[in-house]
């Protein structure tokens, strides 16, 4: 599971070095990297421990030169931790303060508790009615109750947080709990997304809390006293402390750095990033040096948020994903989306798999239901904590293969009752997957190579076809999947467009059959693809020959999401806007205020001191001690019959540069 590079160089001062980890579903990199220049001296891949992640952090941490710890200025890490709960509906308990809310809005049937409070502001940020500050003081003791943490949410409070913030302090002089506001988070319009964004903030706080004790703590055990850094979703870094209470700003994380790893290894400035790892395939944008962002915040799951974020494509295919037929022929052929463990790993601690794969292919007249796989194996889960339960003991004794377990069907289980104990983690599965054809065919080293041969020549005698030619169709599966999915995200809004002639363009017709005119598409990138990843060598190079396009692997490519966790920068946008209330009085909205003033001039003025001393104060909770800062002021008007009407002042401050310890 072990790479190394060697790129050190000897100069006469004293280097300084930057530590990345990418925790990810199948394998934990961590890359030792010199600074300021990004040079990869070295990395180590530990197999990620799904129900212990820390330990997986501790192996890959254990496998660089600790000799070099001693000049480590910050360790750096990428978490799926945010992302994952909120697609799996896990988090902490929290609840939601709404202020000046309608509470039959549809949209928050799915949050809970929630207290709603009279009060709110219009859109020019002037009071609707007085918050309800003594129905919030009766009702705190009892909504308060088993709680982690508490958002706060008010109607226009990006125009005016006063409201918000009134609440917020009433809940900590008398509860104590965390309490996050939603002008904190985001300064867009859009009430729904911000309370759903703070109110995912305010449930991930517990959790984001407990990974990164625990990750300091294994960081103490190598003697790295030194600041731990959080990938954010556009591949921005924020610091732990900060991490701790805006945790929701971590959701894609992964892809995040990915994109910034690709740029630094590849010295590229505009490509397509694809992140090919055991679970999953994530593809993103690299334009003009900088990651491509939702313009409408990141959704994740059935969740729509104001967090900024990598515009991102996943698909559930990776080198682990498992490879399958619905209906048990070629037609229904699948890849993922489900990971399972390879068959080559598995016979490693379980080698009797070898001789049941290959007892199954000696069968004569092999007949399997479809419902059944005779490539998949199950074993009881070290998890499981019911030993005594009549349903996972037929696996406690070792692996049980699916299709002998259904036929014979002694313990009356159905394929649904297999699926339900995997999901609830009491047993795992083993199967076929790209990791096992890879081993088959040659092509590839990892565990067992006998159990990916004689897995390859099951699946192809169930399907009564050759065992090359099934080869051949599962790499052609795994390529169609991997493009399609690559011109859908390119394609954007006419993504169904090209799925309908997805067919054509991938599986040409045959036109030498001289019976009349054929339709022929051609799909080509402008830019290269960068692959990063460990699977990305076997199977991205192939793959986009199919849209015309180079693609590139550079250098520790297989930790590349790791080294954009390290090479990344702190990078702060906030926003203010000036608008007219009359010929003569203006308005001010900053993320922390609303004021009026009596000349444009000074309304400016106030906006930018305003944002410059909000960001340099941010930079700094963030370890930047000397950001750039870059002002930029936009007018708008529109034109009338009238001549032009001045609308607004649109002011913007970015702050960004590395850490400094």
């Amino acid at each position: 599971m072990q790479k190394k590079t060697d790129h050190e160089n000897v100069s006469d001062t004293i280097p300084e070095y930057g530590i990345g980890l990418d925790a990810g579903g199948t394998f934990t990199d961590a890359v030792l990297v010199q600074l300021p220049d990004g040079t990869v001296l070295d990395y180590h891949k530990a197999v990620t421990t799904a129900l212990n992640p820390i330990e997986g952090i501790r192996k890959a941490l254990a496998g660089l030169p600790e000799e070099k710890f001693d000049l480590v200025n910050f360790v750096s890490l990428t978490t799926t931790f945010a992302t994952n709960a909120i697609v799996e509906g896990k988090g902490g308990q929290a609840g939601l303060i709404l202020i000046g809310y309608d509470p039959e809005h549809p949209r928050l049937k799915g949050m809970s508790p929630i207290m709603h409070l009279h009060g709110g502001h219009d859109c020019l940020g002037q009071e609707k009615e007085k918050p309800g500050l003594d129905e919030l003081q009766n009702r705190l003791p009892n909504f308060c109750k088993g709680l982690d943490a508490i958002a706060v949410s008010g109607f226009f409070s990006v125009r005016n947080p006063d409201h918000e913030l009134q609440v917020a302090q009433m809940i900590k002089d008398r509860t104590g709990l965390p309490v996050v506001c939603g002008h904190t988070l985001s300064s867009r319009l859009g009430a729904m997304e911000r309370a759903i964004t703070v109110w995912w903030n305010a449930r991930l706080i517990s959790m984001i809390n407990g990974l990164i004790q625990s990750t300091l703590n294994v960081m103490q055990e190598f003697g790295l006293s030194v600041p731990l850094m959080i990938v954010k979703g556009d591949g921005t870094l924020l610091s732990a402390e900060q991490a701790r209470n805006r945790p929701v700003e971590t959701i894609l994380s992964g892809p995040g750095a990915s994109i910034i790893g690709a740029r630094h290894l590849s010295v590229s400035k505009d490509a397509l990033v694809v992140d090919m790892g055991g679970t999953t395939t994530d593809m993103a944008i690299l334009s003009d040096g900088r990651v491509e962002v939702d313009p409408e915040g990141a959704i994740v799951g059935s969740w729509k948020t104001h967090v900024k974020a990598a515009r991102v494509r996943t698909i559930g295919l990776g080198g682990d994903s498992i490879f399958s037929t619905a209906d048990g022929t070629l037609n229904r052929l699948e890849v993922g989306p489900r990971r399972v463990e390879p068959l080559c790993v598995f016979a490693e601690k379980f080698p009797e798999v070898v001789d049941i794969l290959e007892q199954i292919h000696k069968e004569q007249n092999l007949k399997i239901p479809y419902f059944s796989d005779p490539c998949t194996f199950y074993v009881a889960s070290c998890a499981s904590d019911n030993p005594g339960d009549p349903l996972t003991a037929p696996f406690l004794k070792g692996p049980v293969n699916e299709y002998r377990l259904l036929s014979g069907n002694s313990l009356n289980l159905m394929s649904w009752d297999l699926e339900q104990l995997e999901t609830s983690g009491k047993i795992i599965r083993a199967a076929l997957t790209p990791t096992d054809l890879l081993v088959a065919t040659g092509q590839f080293t990892m565990g067992n190579p006998r159990a990916a041969v004689a897995g390859l020549a099951v699946f192809a005698k169930r399907l009564k076809v050759d065992k090359g030619i099934i080869a051949d169709m599962l790499v052609r599966l795994v390529q169609k999947k991997m493009c399609l999915t690559a011109a859908m995200h390119l394609a954007g809004k006419d993504a169904d467009a090209i799925s309908a002639l997805s067919n054509n363009w991938f599986d040409p017709a045959d036109t030498t059959d001289n019976k009349g005119p054929r339709l022929q598409h051609r799909l080509s990138l402008t830019h290269p693809v960068i692959g990063i990843g460990a699977p990305a060598a076997a199977w991205l190079p192939r793959a986009f020959e199919y849209l015309n396009s180079q693609c590139i692997l550079p250098e520790a490519f297989s930790v590349g999401t790791a080294v954009g966790a390290v090479v990344g920068m702190v990078d702060i946008t906030l926003k203010a806007e000036v608008r007219p209330l009359t010929s003569s009085r203006f308005v001010l909205y900053t993320p922390a205020v609303r004021s009026e003033f009596d000349s444009l001039e000074q309304a400016i003025s106030k906006g930018r001191s305003a944002i410059e001393k909000l960001a340099l104060e941010r930079m700094r909770k963030n370890r930047v001690a000397e950001p750039v800062l870059r002002f930029f002021e936009k007018r708008k008007a529109v034109d009338t019959s009238f001549g032009e009407v001045y609308v607004a002042t649109e002011l913007r401050v970015r702050a960004f540069g590395r850490i400094q310890v």
